[in-house]
């Protein structure tokens, strides 16, 4: 059971429990010597010499009572047993005759081996060869780990808190450094090796100083791809959605296996295999189709407008039904949890649940599918939730997303008819919702240009509004994906050219801007640095760049000649020609008569000028 009747290595353990009894041995049978023979040293220099023979017969002796203490002079023996006293409690003889045999049949045990020394050579090198991956496997885990907290207790004292992923994987790290621990302290005990020692994080290593914040560069420090968005905590909610489909049962879905791959594939085509790129080919917008697929919407008549009052009146009115019913379970579902949920882990959670216990019917789909729609109009707040709502059921049911895209478009542009001001919040909400839908890619990007194209096409009063909560809502995403970029582009300067064309208000124009650098802020200005000089210099600067013209070079050479020309340490005539010439190539074009005077002047003061 301890391996070495395999690998020819007894174990740690056995050889520090056999180390143990043979120290003690030993000490009981000197103390028993001792007690025998207590003055022995004393009297030896009174008695006479012993013959040779004697003294032949007596190291025979002694080598047949310290046979043992020799097996077990390389032992040493813990310091808890050196400072013990030399008067030791009687052990009975029987005692001490079962731990010799004890001993006797350890050694027996452990030189048996159940292969040959061959294959125990073999065996041992492998292990051997194991056991040193796992030790640097071990070292490098531990370095890591020290690294990742410490980038998490900083990210967490900025923060407040951690995000889902980096926290699973920091417990990640934990548990593997943990099950490396483990594999080398077995593998340790059983090759006799030393365990391999991790240098904890030194508190006095010398660390790069940063001001300000630092930029997340992934648990490797290497930079993540954030795509559209601007920090991982955002790419992680509109792009880490949880796939439903793999983790639920499909049986509790009312899918079969063939329905699960087909939907897999068609998930794989829409959102890609991971890296957050769809084809282009699906999303390319032109003007044409835009206003083509606008005139497809124009027949929609208030019967859309007034959805919502429909949907409600729909709603069923049973209170006193059973509680125990999955249709009972569906309304608290939808009605009082469905409401609450405004956190990321709250909103998935609530999906798991319905997808659980009521996906499977077509009728309960219907249901969520017309309250994600009818998200209240005063919690704005909540419509980034129902979009990840709505991205997670179109993973897993297609029929709930697909007509919620169409009746918010079909919404969209019957309330477009409506000029009146109590439909803006409705109008508000309906252009947010299309917004978080797209970032989510639950919408194709085409929809929400259409509505953005509909509100150019007439811009004016509210339609300004709507256009400018479009662009503050998924702008920033269409602008920074690939295939949109020029689309976008092309429309917001057609709104550029309207606000410079019309006499629009103050609250429109500040309205305008915001967005626009919601969409694309402006670039900062890189500042140059300026250069100090030396006030005498600064002041020669000043007199030809600045002052100087027709009618005071008199004044500006009486200045020259006040400079202290004496000093050998400064070339006063190289800088005056320099900032002269200067004068000539970036100074006004009336100072370059100014600066021929001014030569001409000092031509018989100070010569040199006009040499160089």
């Amino acid at each position: 059971a301890a391996g070495h009747e395999l690998t020819g290595v007894v174990p740690t353990s056995i050889l520090k429990d056999v180390d143990f009894i043979l120290h003690e041995k030993t000490r009981f049978d000197e103390a028993k010597l001792r007690e025998r023979s207590p003055d022995t040293h004393e009297d030896q220099g009174l008695q006479d010499l012993p013959t040779p023979g004697d003294d032949d017969n007596e190291d025979a002796a002694d080598g047949e009572k310290f046979v043992q203490i020799d097996m077990s002079s390389e032992v040493k023996a813990p310091e808890t047993h050196e400072s013990r006293d030399d008067t030791l409690p009687t052990v009975p003889d029987a005692l001490i005759a079962e731990g010799e045999v004890a001993i006797e049949r350890i050694k027996s045990i452990t030189e048996s081996r159940a292969v040959t020394n061959e294959v125990c050579n073999r065996f041992r090198k492998h292990l051997t060869g194991a056991f040193q991956c796992l030790s640097v496997s071990f070292v490098a885990t531990h370095a890591k780990l020290s690294r990742m907290e410490k980038r998490c207790e900083q990210d967490r004292l900025l923060a407040g808190s951690l995000t889902e992923q980096r926290e699973k994987a920091l417990l990640d790290a934990r548990n593997l450094l943990e099950s490396l621990r483990k594999s080398v302290e077995v593998l340790a005990e059983a090759l006799h090796e030393k365990i391999p020692e991790v240098q904890e994080a030194k508190e006095e290593e010398k660390e790069e100083t940063v001001t300000g914040l630092e930029v997340y560069k992934g648990e490797d420090g290497q930079e993540i791809n954030l795509g559209p968005f601007d920090d991982e905590e955002t790419r992680a909610f509109y792009c880490d959605i949880p796939d439903l489909l793999t983790t639920i049962p499909p049986i509790l879905l009312g899918y079969s296996a063939d329905d699960v791959q087909r939907i897999q594939e068609e998930i794989a085509k829409k959102y890609g295999k991971g890296d957050g790129q769809t084809e282009e080919g699906d999303d390319l917008v032109t003007v044409d189709e835009c206003i083509a697929s606008e005139k497809d919407f124009d027949d929609v008549e208030d019967a859309t407008v007034e959805g919502e009052i429909e949907g409600k009146q729909e709603e069923d009115k049973s209170d006193s039904e059973n509680k125990d019913t999955p249709h009972y379970k569906l309304m608290v579902l939808i009605e009082q949890e469905l409401p609450e949920c405004n956190r990321r882990d709250m909103i998935d959670a609530l999906a798991e649940k319905f997808c659980t216990n009521h996906g499977g019917t077509k009728n309960a789909r219907k249901r969520m599918e017309k309250a994600i729609f009818l998200v209240p109009r005063s919690r704005l707040d909540l419509i980034p939730y129902y979009s990840r709502l709505a991205a997670i059921f179109d993973r897993v049911f297609p029929d709930i997303s697909a007509p919620l895209v169409t009746e918010l478009e079909q919404q969209f542009h019957g309330l477009t008819k409506w000029k009146k001001q109590q439909k803006i919040d409705s109008r508000i909400r309906n252009a947010r919702f299309i917004g978080e839908l797209t970032k989510f890619k639950v919408a194709p990007p085409i929809v929400a240009l259409r509505c953005l194209n509909r509100c150019v096409q007439d811009f004016s009063g509210y339609n300004i509004d709507i256009a400018c909560c479009i662009l503050e809502s998924c702008g920033r995403y269409l602008h920074r994906t690939e295939h949109t970029s020029a689309k976008l582009t092309q429309i917001m300067d057609t709104m550029l050219r309207i606000r410079k064309a019309r006499h629009l208000d103050e609250r429109t124009v500040e309205l305008m801007k915001s967005a626009f650098y919601m969409v694309q802020p402006p670039q900062r200005k890189v500042m140059k640095m300026v250069k100090i000089l030396p006030p005498i210099e600064a002041y020669l600067k000043e007199l030809l760049l600045v002052r100087l013209d027709r009618t005071n070079v008199s004044f500006v050479s009486k200045q020259f000649l006040r400079f202290p020309w004496g000093d050998p340490a400064v070339d006063y005539a190289e800088l005056i020609v320099k900032y002269m010439l200067k004068a000539c190539r970036k100074g006004r074009y009336n100072s370059i008569h100014a600066v021929a005077s001014l030569a001409s002047s000092m031509k018989k003061s100070k010569p040199e000028i006009l040499a160089r």
